[in-house]
């Protein structure tokens, strides 16, 4: 067994090619001691083009990007790359995720930066919170560099990696990034209440990023739908539902309780997922294929979205011309919960904007990008209600939306007006 080089992480990044594709492993796998250092060399490497999905972190990139010293795109942009989002400095990539690994293979990505848990005595490691498109990106590179952080979970599934598929071995000089929950209020506990009184019993569910998927996670204890999977993402709120014996699964592997692409949370989940065989990572070729999800049984998928038109039509992605996040897995999820056997596509949001001056329901989008198109989801739920859309007409799709919007912004849909902004 050949053992990868022991480097520094400045040493380690000035091995890049010039002008090399870099690919980066997402959320809370991010490596961010090496992006520092990447950052720090960027003018040695010749205008390497950096490519990731949602970062964590301080994007300690971002400033070589101003500077045109690197390129850096993004199928999901979030926190500092939202702001600094312009043409040859940072550039959004429109890609759902099953189709990342592909666009890989398009890009000619060639070098791979991770974190990693040490290996153990046979040589291996573990990516821990984050497979996805970096099962993929690991296996094209010719370069790929691991900071090795002891605090990474060791978890199973396609995040194993064995030390003779790593180039160089660096030391992780960086806390590892958290997503800690979101806030629940009043009005995302009346949304989660209502998509609960959906649910098919015993159902598996994915769950979208946001106040409402929280919601949805703690109130399932008292739901009455049954033991539940999880599949595409795990969060902190998933581990109270595992010790309270609400999460199903077998010991063989095949049906995990939960069966995620990526863990978003805290040390909380991270303890949990390490060395816990009831919780498997898988590829997004895998994790996000719709073909494959949707032979699960009773998949109900869970998606959130900045605004819905009264044709159904969902905008997940845009703030009038401002890009704020990304397709990601949803339009994935949407579409194999649509076709489950007594399973949901549901898109669940605030009737209206924190300041509650602009609807969510619209009579248009506010910007020329929709999302997912309006025959996709079967129902659109706000704390006011459930709008059904599946096999509903145009002119009942608009009744069902406006009764599910804030009753001071209801007329105002049925007399359209130019998009307004939604914030």
């Amino acid at each position: 067994m050949q053992l990868p080089d022991r480097s520094t992480p400045s040493e380690a990044v000035r091995r890049i090619p010039p002008g090399a594709a870099i690919v980066a492993s997402p959320g809370c796998g991010t490596p961010e001691t090496l992006l520092t250092h990447l950052a720090a060399s960027a003018d040695l490497l010749g205008r390497p083009t950096l490519y990731s999905g949602l970062q964590l972190g301080a994007y300690p990139f971002l400033e070589a990007a101003a500077e045109g010293l690197l390129r850096y795109r993004t199928w999901h942009p979030y926190g500092p790359a939202r702001a600094a989002l312009a043409p040859g400095r940072v550039d959004y990539v429109p890609a759902r995720g099953s189709a990342v690994p592909g666009l890989l293979d398009q890009w000619q990505t060639s070098v791979a930066l991770v974190r990693v848990s040490p290996p153990d005595r046979n040589g291996w490691c573990s990516l821990g919170p984050s497979a996805s498109y970096v099962c993929h990106a690991v296996a094209r590179a010719t370069l790929v560099i691991a900071e090795v952080d002891p605090r990474t979970p060791r978890t199973t599934g396609d995040s194993m990696l064995h030390v003779s598929q790593i180039s160089v071995l660096v030391d992780a000089d960086t806390p590892p990034c958290e997503f800690p929950a979101a806030v629940r209020d009043e009005t995302s506990d009346r949304v989660a209440a209502h998509v609960l009184g959906l649910l098919p019993p015993e159902p598996t569910l994915q769950l979208g990023i946001g106040a409402v998927p929280e919601a949805i996670t703690a109130f399932l204890a008292e739901s009455g739908v049954g033991p539940v999977r999880i599949v595409g993402m795990g969060n902190d709120a998933m581990v109270g539902l595992f010790e309270r014996g609400l999460l199903r699964w077998t010991d063989t592997g095949d049906a995990p309780a939960i069966s995620a692409a990526e863990l978003m949370g805290t040390r909380t989940l991270m303890e949990f997922a390490d060395g816990n065989p009831a919780i498997v990572l898988r590829d997004s070729r895998v994790a996000h294929a719709p073909r494959a999800l949707a032979r699960i049984p009773r998949l109900v998928a869970v998606n959130s979205a900045i605004e819905v038109d009264l044709a159904g039509q969902v905008g997940s992605e845009l703030v009038r011309s401002r890009q704020v996040s990304g397709i990601g897995g949803s339009a994935d999820f949407v579409e194999a919960g649509f076709g489950s056997d007594g399973g949901l596509s549901v898109i669940a949001l605030p009737s209206t904007t924190p300041d509650g001056r602009h609807s969510r329901i619209v009579p248009r989008l506010g910007a020329d990008v929709v999302s997912l198109a309006r025959h996709t989801p079967d129902a659109v739920v706000t704390e006011y209600g459930v709008a059904w859309l599946r096999g509903r007409t145009e002119a009942e799709r608009v009744e069902a939306l406006v009764a599910v919007a804030h009753p001071d912004h209801r007329d105002g849909l049925l007399t359209p007006t130019e998009p307004q902004e939604t914030r």
